[in-house]
């Protein structure tokens, strides 16, 4: 369907045209236009990304003075389409012309058909997301390789739907008989069940606790799990873990305060046995500590250890990471830096044992794992103010390597400019939803090569549950309405209204 022709200079990288007559209903933000290349005949695919209206009875320098508010001017208004090229169909993508555009060329609608094709996945290893927002009748696939090995992010400001579009990817993970693991500071996602598949729930309380092998902390876990702990204490505490490490092949807190209890008794002169560890590396180390020392750090091991988190053995890792699973650790219930170890002791541990699996042949995750970090600021921040975020090496080590041995990373935040650059950059496909902070915006532009300066200007004005996709997974960029869920939909706004009205 021919909607107008092309005016003005044209550019390899875009043009302008006007409208025919009655064809103004078709033109609008984001909707795929085409033409033709001057000199090869090539069928170049472009999206308009402006539509300007002038009218030359009424210039803009005369208008701001004038108040006519009962005559409307029709006569000489012209709506001029800005019109970016996406390049013609080569191979499998798309290329940009080499030859320019004719002014006076035809502009037509893009066909359905040719969108499809453009935008086509294997419909075996790829994701129903949605629909372009231009074209309800075009859907839109992700490729699932791409998505999970190269990693990917969903930014948006509060209320945009990025959940919901998490919800929308498990789903599709699923039906491919996917393993995910969301870290849940909400507890927004244990609703999520589909009937062919297994969703479990571990939370920080209750029958099916988290629970974490304590031999896989280090000591830089512990000085994040024991905020108040000084440096006499810290390095009493880092010997201990390297005596229990030598002499033992697994071990608790149970046994970390044992050693303490057997230093305690040696500072004092008693008469001490030790079965598994022999006396006198305990005893050099009674004369060099307190007896404060070695009693406060006691105190603090036994606070840890009324948190029934930290045992012999932690969860299984075959019952978080499996075919056909959907893992949901809620953190609801945990603080902010319970919340950063547990983060990182299973994903530390998913990672070892897939690397091991690849390399070895052996090891508990024999699956490929996608793992998901809501509030991702949080846990991989773009700068520590106070101390060191435990959650972020991990992660930046999952980001950088975890391709290689399947295990993928799902960045999701509401506040950009806070992620860490590195990991941020290493998701190589990008659902972005509506942010309107300048400096969100901008960190997004910088971090991210794939995302320009007009996809940049258009994350203000998009509409709730909409997002521009960019990066591997995806054929070109597009601007996408995300399809709706199947699943139950958790950490939805509350009716505050509603809540008054029905309260007693």
């Amino acid at each position: 369907m021919e909607i107008g022709q092309v005016i003005g200079a044209t550019t390899l990288r875009g043009f302008r045209f006007v409208i025919k007559k009655g064809m103004e209903k078709y033109v609008k933000r984001d909707e795929f236009v085409t033409t033709k290349e001057a000199v090869t005949g090539n069928e170049i695919l472009g999206i308009i990304k402006e539509i300007t209206i002038s009218n030359e009875l009424l210039p803009d320098e005369f208008g701001r003075d004038l108040r006519l508010d009962d005559i409307i001017l029709i006569e000489g208004e012209y709506p001029v389409p800005t019109v970016k090229i996406l390049g013609y169909e080569h191979g499998n993508g798309l290329e940009l012309p080499r030859y320019g555009i004719k002014p006076g060329s035809p502009v037509r609608l893009a066909r359905n058909e040719t969108l499809k094709r453009i935008l086509k996945q294997d419909e075996e290893k790829s994701a129903l997301i949605g629909a372009l927002s231009a074209r309800e009748s075009v859907p839109v696939y992700l490729s699932i390789n791409d998505l999970v090995s190269r990693h990917c992010a969903i930014l948006a400001m509060t209320g945009a739907g990025k959940s919901y579009t998490v919800g929308v990817l498990v789903e599709e993970l699923l039906k491919k008989n996917g393993s995910i693991v969301i870290f849940d500071p909400h507890g927004e996602y244990k609703c999520i069940k589909t009937p062919d598949s297994t969703t479990r729930v571990f939370s920080f309380r209750g029958r099916d606790k988290i629970c974490i092998e304590t031999s896989s902390l280090g000591i830089g876990d512990f000085t994040n799990l024991i905020p108040d702990i000084t440096e006499p204490q810290r390095d009493l505490l880092d010997e201990i873990l390297v005596i229990a490490k030598k002499f033992y092949d697994k071990y608790d807190l149970e046994v970390i305060r044992g050693i303490l209890s057997l230093i305690y008794e040696l500072k004092e002169n008693k008469d001490v046995n030790s079965e598994i560890i022999p006396v006198e590396y305990l005893r050099d180390m009674a004369k060099r500590v307190g007896l404060s020392t070695i009693g406060a750090l006691m105190r603090r091991i036994d606070r840890l250890s009324r948190m029934e988190i930290f045992k012999l053995d932690g969860t299984p890792l075959n019952e978080i990471v499996a075919r056909n699973q959907l893992t949901v650790i809620d953190l609801s219930d945990a603080d902010e830096r319970i919340s950063e170890t547990i983060i990182a002791a299973i994903s530390r541990r998913i990672f070892e044992e897939r690397k091991q699996y690849v390399n070895e042949g052996k090891g508990d995750a024999i699956v490929p794992t996608f793992i998901v970090i809501e509030e991702a600021h949080n846990f991989a921040p773009r700068t520590t103010e106070d101390r060191k975020i435990l959650s972020k090496s991990i992660l930046k080590k999952i980001a950088r390597e975890g391709r290689k041995f399947g295990v993928g990373l799902c960045i999701v935040s509401q506040r950009p400019n806070r992620l860490d650059a590195d990991i941020l950059s290493q998701c190589n496909t990008q659902i972005i939803m509506k942010i309107v902070n300048p400096s969100d915006q901008e960190y997004i532009r910088q971090s991210v090569e794939s995302v320009t300066e007009d996809i940049v200007r258009d994350l203000p004005s998009l509409y709730r549950g909409e997002a521009i996709i960019v990066g591997s997974a995806i054929k070109l960029p597009v601007s996408v309405r995300i399809r709706k869920r199947t699943t139950e939909i958790g950490g939805e706004d509350i009716d505050v209204v509603g809540a008054w009205k029905n309260a007693r």
